[in-house]
């Protein structure tokens, strides 16, 4: 059970109990770390027990962490920290693609909660076509759900480790029946910078003869120098996403529009220069 602390005079946290143990912002088998776009403080644990769905998407509202915790047959597993740099490269990929949709084709559902079964994820943003046809069940949020899923998700990880990224890609939002392509980045941090950007475009037409998915793209590249300057150039490190990937499942009259370039291109220069302000981590 998730019970929640606070007062005027001080910041909210939460305590979980279970009937084996208890984890508190208070002990010492919990740690913290301050957000810099809030104040609040949430407590670092890998899986908090017996937490139902309902209490669950309650406290990712409260705390506003979504996409950073996962829950799973009722544990909650905190994966990934809301910290400046994150939310900032997503924000930065999300703007990048809805300027170049000026008829606003496709609708931004930004940290949309999902679930299926007993899991339930919220990607950092993603997007889904305008008016897409409801589906019949095993929507977005869950079995008896009509909500069509995104065709387009992005995650971005900073804590999050690599394997974690790229395992709930290809396992959760690339399954079969659910977003049609990926985005995926992470954020290496070296000493006080974040030195480093690892990027992977997966799309479920990509495939080895085995079924494996594999990546459209896949590159990284170096961040800034000790100037401060950027070491990469406007389109030298690109993700194209076919049109036709991001209009998947309308129906077979739908015409894919013309205000929208084919391939829509993501260039990285401009996601990196949004982020300049948060490449130093203090």
């Amino acid at each position: 059970m998730i019970t929640l602390e606070g007062d005027s005079k001080r910041k909210p946290s939460y305590t979980i109990r279970s009937s084996n143990s208890e984890t508190s912002s208070s002990t010492s088998r919990a740690s913290s770390i301050s957000s810099r776009a809030s104040s609040i403080t949430i407590p670092v644990a890998e899986t908090l027990s017996d937490v139902d769905w309902e209490k669950y998407t309650e406290r990712t509202d409260f705390f506003n962490v979504h996409g950073n915790w996962e829950w799973i047959d009722g544990n909650v597993c905190v994966y990934e920290l809301p910290l400046g740099p994150h939310g900032t490269c997503s924000r930065a990929i999300e703007r990048l693609i809805s300027s170049k949709d000026p008829k606003m084709m496709l609708v931004s559902l930004g940290d949309s909660r999902t679930r299926v079964g007993g899991r339930g994820k919220e990607a950092d943003e993603s997007f889904v076509p305008f008016d897409k046809p409801e589906i019949n069940s095993n929507g977005r949020e869950g079995p008896n759900s009509h909500k069509p899923w995104p065709n387009l998700v992005i995650e971005v990880a900073f804590s999050e480790t690599e394997d974690h990224l790229l395992n709930a890609v290809k396992d959760y939002w690339l399954y079969q029946g659910r977003a049609h392509d990926a985005i995926a980045v992470k954020l290496v941090r070296s000493d006080t910078i974040i030195s480093k950007i690892k990027v992977w475009h997966f799309c479920t037409d990509d495939r080895t003869p085995m079924g494996d998915l594999v990546p459209v793209s896949e590159f990284e590249f170096e961040t800034i120098d000790d100037n401060d300057q950027f070491l990469i150039e406007p389109q030298q490190y690109t993700i194209n996403i076919r049109i036709e990937c991001l209009f998947h499942g309308m129906p077979p009259t739908f015409q894919t529009p013309s205000s929208i370039p084919n391939p829509l291109t993501v260039d990285f220069f401009y996601v990196l220069r949004a982020m300049k302000g948060e490449l130093k981590i203090s």
